[in-house]
């Protein structure tokens, strides 16, 4: 089988695209953790078209959930300093 590559710069990581003729409109994203998932090449123009980085779930809900720690910590009057969590 024939893979076209595909580098794209997104957020300063460099991220590649596998496409298999023939499949369909599945695309393979490598992440920058190191896994590979299998998404809707609507997809992927869609969040390449905004700039948004292609992640994989696991590393997804990590980045909303330490986002959503920010953001509370930041109405709750917390400093970064101050929060032994990160």
């Amino acid at each position: 089988m024939d893979k076209k590559r595909t580098f794209r710069q997104l957020s300063g990581d460099t991220s590649t695209i596998f496409t298999v003729p023939g499949i369909g409109r599945m695309k393979s994203i490598y992440c920058k953790c190191g896994s590979i998932i299998r998404v809707d090449s609507a997809q992927v123009n869609v969040k390449l078209s905004l700039g948004k980085e292609l992640e994989c779930p696991k590393c997804r809900n990590a980045r909303i959930s330490k986002d959503i720690d920010e953001i509370e910590m930041h109405f709750n009057g917390i400093e970064a300093e101050e929060c032994d969590t990160f």
